[in-house]
């Protein structure tokens, strides 16, 4: 590998050299790399992140559940976006853990809209016929709580390593766009593929 440099003082130094260039120079493509796909495929899985929840009380309404289950589904809302904060704070080169005192007024406020929507599902169901309720937890309340929670933290998982991806492309792109634009106007090293040979030797 030459640099244009170089073949300036290849050829100044040897007058019974011979040089060969093959010059081979490539157009910087701005959007090499990046995905729209990922990026949008990123934004709805964290959108239906945020509806899994809401949509796990509504079942629970339909399959006429008790009103334990949502103790359950607000817990895992509160331990999914707990491993989120950990997430940003690590992000951000913080190794504090979220602020503890946070989690019951949460708690709270998790539940209150899930009981929310439970109810309006239930009355809109009762319209269409009887509801009755089950009177303790069972097997279908862990698997809509468990299924939920499980669900929504693997698509904040993969939302955030393609999300991460992308920007990770974006600033290296914007390091290599400044670093051309700051290079001096004489220390042009432009590559170039060749070989140096002496007519001596042929």
């Amino acid at each position: 590998m030459l640099t244009s440099r170089r073949m300036e003082r290849l050829a100044a130094a040897g007058g019974q050299g011979h040089i060969q260039p093959m010059i081979h120079i490539s157009p910087i493509n701005s959007t090499e790399g990046l995905s729209p796909a990922s990026l949008q495929l990123a934004l709805r899985l964290r959108l239906a992140s945020l509806v899994a929840f809401p949509a796990a009380a509504a079942l629970a309404a339909v399959l006429q559940r008790s009103f334990l289950v949502l103790l359950l589904l607000a817990g895992g809302m509160m331990l999914v976006s707990w491993i989120e904060r950990i997430r940003f704070l690590r992000a951000a080169g913080e190794t504090r853990m979220p602020d503890p005192g946070a989690f019951w007024p949460g708690f709270a406020v998790r539940t209150g809209l899930l009981l929310g929507i439970f109810i309006i599902t239930l009355g809109v169901l009762a319209l269409f016929r009887d509801t009755s309720l089950a009177r303790g937890f069972g097997w279908p309340d862990l698997l809509i709580a468990g299924g939920t929670t499980l669900a929504v933290y693997l698509m904040n998982l993969a939302s955030a390593r393609m999300a991460a991806g992308q920007a990770n492309i974006v600033a290296t792109q914007l390091n290599a766009s400044y670093q051309a634009q700051t290079r001096p106007a004489g220390g042009s090293d432009d590559i170039i593929e060749g070989e140096f040979t002496d007519l001596d030797d042929r």
